[in-house]
């Protein structure tokens, strides 16, 4: 799947991100079900992943 954003979604969504994770973090440490700490933590993985990418097209954008 392909997701198309211009480039102030692309710049916004890496924010929200950015400010997501360290809450996501924080919960997933605090969570006792081994059951919802997996979900959360598969939650933490693809953020994560979708972060790491938006990085380098914000950085990229930044340049131009």
């Amino acid at each position: 799947m392909q997701l198309q954003l211009t480039d102030q979604e692309a710049h916004d969504l890496h924010g929200l991100l950015h400010d997501y994770l360290p809450a996501l973090r924080r919960e997933v440490a605090r969570t006792d079900s081994k059951a919802f700490r997996h979900r959360l933590v598969q939650r933490l993985d693809l953020a994560e992943r979708v972060l790491d990418e938006l990085s380098a097209e914000v950085a990229r954008l930044a340049t131009r």
